[in-house]
């Protein structure tokens, strides 16, 4: 009888190990599955495309701040916009992504719809009013609040909407400034963060040479180039150095695609 005994209490013993076990097993394995998918999510910067595909993409950006709004209505400036730029990348067949900051689609609104209705464009969101979203960053006004950051996104969004019927899928930081708070608030507005890895160095550039050299030095597959779709004085050589830079690339066996077509299929490189 003893025996008996013993070997019962043996089989409850093992069979609450067993279940023990299985629990924390199952547990273990879910927050592993937790921890994958947290990392999965987690938001990133796209800095370039694939590295396997003769691809780049052609982005400018359509800054205008306050301060600029306030220069071009008192005529300091005649225009913030080089219609040069659209025109030399029209007559090339030339593929390009637009991140176009609220005031600037206010205040061109006919060329945004130019631009989003021609199939060769997309048109994205650059915030409202070039404001940076952290502190020294290129001696930009800085966003103040959580808050306002979101709506720098979520106006900008609309405005576009409302403007040319696009529905903006990625973001780019003005000045190219943020920290990982930013990056989540971006990410939660549904839109994903895209900077770029060949600056063109085309702000307050007047040669043309230099703007050419800048991006053929540093080129290469799945790039990402940043210009900008202001022309003078903020970026007076950018139209020229097209004529050269674009059949450039080409030779080089490069194509252009908008920032969608680049990342058609891929796991979004960044960091």
């Amino acid at each position: 009888m003893p025996r008996q005994v013993e070997v019962e209490a043996s089989r409850r013993f093992r069979r609450r190990w067993l279940l023990a076990s299985g629990v924390a097993l199952a547990a273990a394995i879910g927050l592993i599955i937790l921890g994958l998918n947290v990392f999965k999510e987690r938001p990133r910067v796209i800095e370039h495309g694939p590295r396997d595909r003769p691809e780049i993409a052609l982005t400018f950006d359509a800054d205008m701040t306050r301060a600029m709004a306030a220069r071009l209505k008192s005529e300091q400036v005649r225009s913030w916009y080089d219609p040069a730029i659209v025109r030399e990348l029209q007559e090339t067949g030339t593929p390009a992504t637009f991140f176009v900051t609220g005031l600037w689609a206010m205040t061109y609104p006919d060329v945004v719809r130019l631009l989003a209705g021609d199939p060769l464009f997309e048109v994205e969101n650059h915030s409202v009013d070039h404001a940076a979203f952290t502190a020294n960053c290129f001696g930009l006004p800085v966003v103040p609040s959580d808050s306002m950051k979101r709506w720098e996104v979520s106006r900008t969004a609309t405005l576009l909407t409302s403007i040319a019927g696009v529905t903006p899928r990625y973001f780019r930081f003005p000045g190219g400034c943020y920290d990982r708070r930013d990056l989540q608030i971006v990410h939660s507005l549904g839109h994903e963060v895209v900077g770029w890895d060949v600056i063109s160095g085309d702000a307050f550039e007047r040669d043309p040479a230099v703007i050419v050299q800048n991006v053929l030095e540093t080129v290469q597959p799945g790039a990402i180039i940043v210009m900008h779709l202001n022309g003078a004085p903020h970026a007076p050589a950018t139209a020229t150095a097209l004529q050269t830079l674009i059949p450039a690339l080409r030779t080089r066996g490069l194509r252009f695609v908008t920032v969608r077509d680049l990342l058609r299929g891929s796991s979004s490189p960044g960091r």
